[in-house]
């Protein structure tokens, strides 16, 4: 059983789980004003605590997006008191905000709850080896360093929840590819935009200036900062072309080639803790609650 086959798998079958309860944030969105990313971040707040969530923590993970952006969204959650300001800068949750966090959270829970399909047996044995897995990620010696994936398992539920377990392990394991992926690009010394832009450019996505800023409008960066983000990856010999039709040379594509190699050979080193057998049966429950799982209604 491959790695990466596996982790496809794996992959595939945490959207399928997050596809039963995403009806439960939308309503809550949809009832108190509030977007995605704004429900991200009071998520975020929960995993940092009992320290202060920032633009700079934020960004520890989320490099690509704009210090502005991070800032404004949490002073606006401030303004609606799900969060207060211990420092300038800095916020923590509030009690309304704890409790509102954790009702959604439970509310999500108990959608997913219902929702499996597997045996209790066959879902607590899933449960087990995508552990075994979490924790050899947590406990490999860095690269990478194991922030995210750190703070993702303080949102680990008790093993009773099972199909929450299951969820919140695949969350963690996507949060040590995050770990995997800042520790083969940070020391290249490529800015993020301009590395999220080879990115897109890399995998046909994006092929102009004005393209790259329409695609990437979430982040919050203004077109300036693209521009010289581009400027960036025409000094370091991986980008031609005018800004309407840019073109990766071979040695950007190589490179950014070998950061996917990299963030590969971090993120699949600590998966020898798993022998044949236990990838097997791995791979066969998931394919099983992957199958079980009936689709969100329209």
């Amino acid at each position: 059983m491959e790695n990466r086959q596996l982790w496809e798998l794996i992959y595939n079958t945490w959207t399928a789980i997050v596809d039963q309860y995403d009806p439960v944030f939308d309503r809550y969105r949809e009832q108190n004003w509030l977007d995605s990313w704004s429900l991200g971040l009071l998520f975020a707040a929960l995993t940092f605590e009992p320290d202060a969530i920032s633009a700079a923590s934020l960004a520890m993970r989320g490099p690509y997006t704009a210090d502005d952006a991070y800032r404004s969204r949490l002073a606006a959650l401030a303004e609606r008191e799900y969060l207060a300001e211990a420092v300038p800068g800095q916020y923590r949750m509030t009690a309304h905000g704890r409790s509102e966090s954790d009702e959604v959270i439970q509310a999500a829970y108990q959608v997913m709850v219902q929702a499996d399909p597997l045996p209790a047996k066959e879902s607590r044995r899933l449960g087990e080896l995508l552990e075994v897995l979490v924790q050899a990620c947590m406990h490999t010696p860095p690269p990478p360093d194991t922030w995210s994936i750190d703070l993702s398992y303080r949102l680990m539920p008790t093993r009773d929840m099972r199909l929450p377990y299951i969820e919140q392990a695949i969350s963690c394991l996507n949060g040590y590819r995050d770990d995997a992926h800042l520790a083969a690009w940070r020391p290249t010394g490529i800015s993020p935009t301009a590395l999220e832009s080879l990115t897109l450019l890399w995998r046909g996505q994006a092929a102009s200036l004005s393209e790259l800023f329409e695609r990437l409008a979430n982040r919050g960066n203004p077109m300036s900062e693209y521009t010289r983000a581009l400027e960036e990856l025409r000094q370091q010999g991986y980008l031609v072309g005018p800004d309407d039709a840019l073109r990766l040379t071979a040695a950007g594509q190589a490179f950014r080639q070998r950061v996917e190699e990299d963030t590969d050979h971090y993120f699949f080193a600590p998966w020898g803790c798993l022998d044949q057998a236990a990838r097997q049966e791995l791979y066969r429950l998931l394919t099983r609650l992957a199958d079980g799982l009936k689709p969100r209604q329209v």
